[in-house]
């Protein structure tokens, strides 16, 4: 089966790793001194949300081809995925800065952008927390920091809010599926083990180090969740779920607590992720009614 673009690139990421959150040394240097604002690239669909979030959607000049949301995302020009880049394009824009994501650009296209002598700044976030951080350094990029740092105070109080409202419940082992062929899940490392601990939820597999790790039937079958939750939408999510289903012996599947939910909420380092925490949380609320 074809894995879909955003699951290759989310996959790529989860399983190249990167430092810890950053925004790189060039944002301090990327031109903020001048009076006009800066014309931005963004090359990756969490960069996209967190740019207009910041209020620096009109510095934006030109997306990758995966960056939908919000919908003002959809009219800006596209210029290619991390797989391929319209180079002809992207110079056509005539971009400032130009926006990546460390962990989810591959050594081949980040070469291609040192050929075109543009200037580059590499971000990457790890932890819930991390995002606040890179909307305030992206305001300070953009020249929108009052903006920006209103959207970082109401991100921390929105997660803390989730964090109490959350706190006491009934912890529950969770296996979380992020892809069934193979099958990955998620190591201790990566911001969904934080976000189903949030919940009450216990990673099955938050004891391995890799951030996507590749495991087998038998050793799902060893820790015998609670809760399978599965990180696919639509068909795909459907699909995945009846594939669980024939193995009676789980406790998730003898109890029915097998769950899809969106990825692109519960995936992409941006505000949006408190709707996949919440999502997540109601998931495991549901599952602990069925005893």
């Amino acid at each position: 089966m074809r894995i879909a673009p955003w699951m290759a690139g989310l996959l790529g990421a989860l399983i190249t790793g990167a430092p810890p959150a950053r925004v790189s040394a060039a944002a301090a240097d990327a031109g903020l001194g001048g009076s006009t604002a800066p014309r931005i690239v963004s090359l990756s669909p969490h960069i996209t949300e967190l740019m207009f979030a910041a209020g620096a959607g009109d510095r934006l000049v030109g997306v990758d081809d995966a960056s939908d949301f919000p919908a003002a995302a959809l009219r800006l020009p596209h210029v290619g995925d991390m797989a391929a880049l319209d180079v002809e394009r992207l110079l056509g824009l005539h971009p400032d800065l130009v926006v990546l994501w460390e962990s989810g650009t591959s050594a081949r296209q980040r070469e291609q952008l040192a050929r075109l002598q543009l200037k580059v700044v590499v971000t990457e976030q790890r932890r819930l927390e991390d995002i606040a951080a890179t909307l305030a350094e992206f305001g300070r990029l953009a020249g929108t920091l009052p903006a920006a740092t209103a959207a970082a105070r109401d991100f921390r109080l929105e997660l803390q809010q989730l964090r109490a409202r959350y706190a006491g419940r009934r912890r529950l082992r969770v296996f979380y599926q992020v892809w069934d062929r193979p099958l990955y899940t998620v190591g201790h490392a990566q911001v969904l083990t934080e976000m189903l601990s949030l919940c009450g939820g216990n990673n099955v597999f938050g004891d391995l180090a890799g951030l996507a790790p590749v495991v087998d039937r038998e050793a799902v079958f060893d820790r015998n969740p609670d809760v399978i939750i599965i990180g696919a939408a639509g068909s795909d999510g459907e699909r995945q779920v009846q594939d669980w289903l024939q193995y009676a012996s789980l406790e998730a599947v003898r109890r029915r607590r097998i769950y899809a939910v969106d990825p692109s909420i519960t995936s992409r380092m941006a505000p949006r992720i408190l709707q996949g925490v919440q999502a997540l949380c109601e998931v495991l609320d549901r599952a602990r009614d069925l005893r």
